[in-house]
């Protein structure tokens, strides 16, 4: 209904994934009578995610974080990352994750003349992971 008011310029996904480095795989394929080599990491299994800030045109805001997502990183990426990016009437749209729905997040955003909007939550039928 209001797709054609929305400037495609304006909008912002806030997306997000993440990478442990104990899913190295531990076999793989070579010719036959060769040895496979390999190096995979060892003994300090880590999380690492990346979030982004995905626009029509480009990727703004990139962040690794050293570990998984919880309301404090998200909060620091906010405030240090996306809120500079941001233009008045720029639209933002985030996962409906417990961890993006701080009240400094919101206060952030809005701080920047910038909307925040929560994407639906996921149906199970329409997500084939889960």
């Amino acid at each position: 209904m209001y797709q054609s008011r929305i400037a495609p310029e304006r909008l912002v996904f806030i997306d997000e994934t993440w990478t442990k480095t104990n899913m190295a795989p531990l076999r793989g394929w070579t010719r036959r009578g060769l040895r496979l080599k390999a190096q995979v990491p060892h003994g300090h299994w880590k999380t690492m995610t990346f979030l982004a800030a995905l626009r029509h045109d480009r990727i703004d805001a990139p962040w690794v974080l050293n570990g998984p997502i919880d309301g404090q990183s998200f909060r620091a990426y906010v405030e240090k990352a996306l809120v500079p990016i941001l233009k008045p009437g720029d639209i933002v749209l985030v996962d409906n994750l417990g961890s993006h729905k701080g009240k400094a997040i919101r206060q952030a955003v809005r701080a920047a003349s910038a909307k925040l909007f929560f994407l639906p939550k996921y149906s199970p039928d329409l997500n084939p992971i889960e």
